[in-house]
């Protein structure tokens, strides 16, 4: 399912003023209106107007966007600092939340900086805080993880009771991208914990759903579900809008994930209802993706369009070019149903360029990267070279100036001269390793893009096969048995790219993979092969010769995952097996990977052969190595990949 879609809401971002965990916003907001309105000093309007921006966040976006304006008036006008960034923040969190991201992130940068002049270190924290967030939404992980990790050690500084909670939270975060789940299980549950004896009931709301979140990740969907259920409870017994509309579409994309159609639709539709009354735009784009998917999969196609056109639009206006995939993806199959092949296909072609677009932009920006770095280099070397021959001038001007005088100057001078050789040639020395170190990167840079090319030419054809089966529909007379055949098989054939996907780019976004995280990659394809083949036991060991810690390139690691994905798939397909063995071991110098059956088998120069084997071959030249097949009618068949160790 589409694990991307709908971000997690995993920082607590924004502290006001006061904490009154206690009392409902609107309690809180009612008294503020009376408070604003007494004859007061620009300071104390600015910091009441912030709250008040504040407190609306959780009800109307447009009402925490006016008075988080007005606050930053006021701040202007008492010409306190510290209370400005204050409500540049508080402005920055209401449009935050109405979905602008860059115009959040401009407001938030101006607060670091003011707090930055006035080191005022704390706020810095929130503000580091908050800008992760904003790269987090906008899929930039690394940028992301940079500014929470800036944030961290300020928080655990301070220590305070209320930051606390946001550091354990930020901790499992991280933790969750990494991915360690079990890591993130934990600090997620202590936040819970200490919210919950706080009565902060407002933030446990979302550490709820990352929890939730952490368990449908590990496919354990009966414990997730009760913290998404809970967050939404929560939030309609606290009155709180806002974080109705959020968990709303954190559960939409349970549900999603989990195949409930029919609850989904339901679900989306009660969300879509609080979004649009709070008029937080990436909540309603969220929600109409869901809807429009629900509807779609129910076959209710005309239903589909107008919210899945609505949401494309939304995430276009928002500049959130990874969640726009999504809503193309799903018009392609809606226009193919309605038959309108040729909206089909310009969805088609619009979600190709879309993703190759970010691909090429990730790509372009790691080369810029590295080619600045260059230059950089190159420029000191420069510098440094010119002083040295200015250096050598003057040291023999004065030589000669002073030979007569001493031969023991002359020999020091000697000296000092020899002494800048050297630094010359460890300046050199210096460079030589920053250049191997670049060359390092831009071949690490050259195995991402194998990787990129990977995605998009699975996701080209097999997209393209899905557009031709449902348009291939229209030429069958409507008898529900075949339709309902030809959609499974369509059906199953997607769930397989999606696979495909998230293996991919999981790879892709990993410089290197160790053994151990190959080996878990691996263990949760048998797993699920053992489900869907429950007639078949599957068995798998990774002998202890192989050392968990040692790494590998991701181009390598996708490259061993598909060719034991695609024998396992073989086996199951033809080989009639109740017993399939998966065996990775190691000689010291070649490494070692069996899939071995117990089935029919078979005589290869008597079958036809596909792009299967042929896809195998080809990956395991790519690795330096070889594949063989040992396969004899009635004595079962093994597939050996062998290939260099190191």
């Amino acid at each position: 399912m589409k694990t991307r879609l709908f971000p997690i809401l995993i920082v607590f971002l924004f502290f006001a003023f006061t904490n009154t965990f206690a009392q409902s916003p609107r309690f809180i907001i009612d008294s503020l209106k009376l408070r604003v309105q007494e004859s007061l000093p620009s300071d104390q309007l600015a910091n009441m107007y912030g709250e008040l921006s504040w407190q609306f966040a959780a009800i109307s976006i447009d009402s925490a966007i006016y008075y988080g304006q007005i606050a930053v008036k006021k701040a202007e006008e008492a010409s306190d600092p510290k209370i400005l960034a204050q409500a540049y923040s508080d402005l920055g969190s209401g449009i935050l939340q109405k979905g602008d991201l860059n115009e959040s992130k401009i407001l938030y940068q101006k607060s670091l900086e003011i707090r930055r002049e006035i080191g005022d270190s704390l706020g810095m924290a929130k503000s580091y805080n908050a800008l992760g967030f904003i790269y987090q939404r906008k899929y930039e992980t690394d940028t992301a993880l940079d500014y929470f990790l800036k944030a961290l050690p300020i928080f655990q500084k301070f220590d305070a009771q209320l930051n606390a909670p946001a550091v354990l939270n930020n901790l499992g975060v991280i933790y969750q991208n990494l991915p360690d789940y079990e890591k993130a299980e934990k600090a997620y549950k202590e936040a819970i914990a200490i919210r919950e004896q706080l009565g902060d009931f407002r933030s446990a709301i979302g550490s709820y759903n990352n929890l939730g979140t952490i368990y449908k990740y590990l496919g354990d969907f009966d414990k997730a579900e009760p913290y998404f259920k809970k967050a939404i409870s929560k939030s309609l017994e606290l009155d709180d809008p806002m974080n109705q509309a959020i968990s709303y579409r954190i559960y939409s994309m349970f549900l999603m994930e989990k195949g409930e159609m029919e609850q989904l639709e339901d679900v989306a539709r009660k969300g879509l209802e609080v979004a649009n009354r709070v008029n937080t735009q990436y909540e309603i784009a969220s929600l109409e993706t869901a809807l429009g998917t629900s509807l779609n999969a129910q076959g209710k196609f005309r239903q589909a369009k107008p919210y899945l056109l609505s949401a494309a639009k939304n995430f276009q206006s928002q500049g959130s070019e990874e969640d726009v995939l999504f809503p193309y993806f799903e018009l392609i199959s809606v226009y193919a149903a309605i038959g309108m092949g040729d909206s089909s296909r310009f969805y088609s072609n619009l979600y190709q360029q879309t993703l190759r677009n970010k691909v090429e932009k990730e790509s372009k920006e790691i080369v810029a990267e590295l080619e600045t770095k260059y230059q950089t280099e190159l420029k000191d070397l420069q510098i440094a070279e010119q002083q040295l021959a200015i250096r050598s001038k003057n040291i023999l001007l004065f030589g000669s100036l002073v030979i007569a005088l001493s031969l023991g100057i002359v020999g020091y001078l000697l000296y000092n001269q020899q002494k800048l050789k050297n630094r010359q040639l460890q300046q050199e020395g210096e460079l030589k390793s920053a250049l191997a170190q670049i060359e390092t990167q831009n071949k690490l840079q050259e195995q991402r893009l194998l990787i990129s090319r990977d995605l998009h030419d699975n996701i080209g054809a097999q997209l393209t096969f899905i557009i031709s089966a449902i348009e291939n529909l229209k030429y069958f007379e409507p008898i529900k048995d075949q339709l309902t055949q030809r959609y499974d098989t369509i059906a199953n054939f997607t769930r397989q790219t999606i696979t495909e996907l998230r293996d991919t780019i999981w790879a892709m976004n990993r410089g290197s993979v160790t053994w151990e995280e190959l080996s878990i990659r691996i263990k949760e394809y048998v797993q699920k092969a053992g489900q869907s083949a429950s007639t078949i036991t599957f068995d798998y060991e990774i002998h202890d010769r192989i050392n968990p810690e040692t790494t590998m390139t991701s181009a390598e690691s996708i490259q061993i995952l598909r060719i034991v994905q695609e024998a396992i798939q073989n086996a199951i397909k033809y080989s009639e097996a109740d017993r399939v063995e998966i065996k990775i071991d190691s000689t010291g110098k070649e490494l070692l990977v069996n899939i071995h059956d117990n089935g029919k088998g078979f005589v290869e120069s008597e079958i036809k052969p596909g792009n299967g084997l042929y896809n195998m071959r080809k990956r395991a030249e790519e690795l330096g190595g070889n594949l063989e097949i040992h396969s004899d009618p009635g004595s079962g068949t093994s597939i050996l990949l062998i290939w260099p160790a190191g």
